[in-house]
């Protein structure tokens, strides 16, 4: 028998997310490129920005020749920024930013920011596929605290962040609103004690 799933976060009843959501108008319109293995992941975190941001944008997919929805929304006369480290060994020429100089040099109230949503590997992957994407502006975050991602293994505790926690990153320095966004965090949190908790009754069960 299949597990009841809740229409509107697509989860497990039993892990639904909606109570701990809340809105959040956000000003940097957000873009996430999410890798198809990411898409019914329990202990992935970026159906929290799907659901508690009012201007975020999904697609799954690997090529941008399969996904013309993200490439219209690249078009743009916005200031479009990707969220992704340097590459080594990249060919194509682009332009890294802090977050001061975006702030600086650009409008940031109506600009765009695309992440990848996946593992290290399988975000490589789609940068490897997308000259497009190995030449868009960058934006450089130097996270204000380490990640607290604690139910899924990640690439370096000291450096990488889940989804949640850069997009938190990025539009509040991005915004200088860090009071804004906390809600992102306390739903993750929420998110976490509710998946570690599910999984102990298992165990003891």
């Amino acid at each position: 028998m299949s597990r009841p799933i809740c229409p509107t976060c697509q989860r497990p009843t039993k892990v639904c997310l909606c109570d701990f959501i809340e809105d959040i108008d956000n000003q940097v319109e957000v873009g996430i490129l999410q890798h198809p293995s990411e898409v019914n992941l329990v202990k992935g975190t970026a159906k929290i920005a799907q659901l508690s941001l009012s201007h975020c944008q999904t697609w799954c997919g690997e090529d941008l020749h399969d996904l013309p929805g993200l490439v219209s929304w690249l078009e743009t006369d916005k200031p479009v920024f990707l969220l992704y480290p340097e590459i080594e060994g990249q060919t194509e020429p682009c332009e890294f930013y802090s977050v001061e100089q975006v702030r600086d040099l650009f409008a940031v109230e109506g600009g765009k920011l695309l992440i990848l949503d996946g593992t290290w590997r399988k975000t490589h992957k789609i940068m490897m596929l997308n000259s497009v994407l190995r030449g868009m502006d960058r934006v450089s975050l130097q996270p204000s605290t380490p990640s607290v991602y604690r139910i899924r293994k990640q690439k370096d505790d000291e450096s990488s962040l889940s989804t949640i926690e850069a997009l938190y990153e990025a539009l509040s320095q991005l915004e200088d609103d860090s009071v804004r966004y906390q809600p992102l965090l306390n739903t993750f949190e929420s998110m976490q004690q509710q998946q570690a908790a599910f999984t102990k009754n298992l165990n003891d069960s």
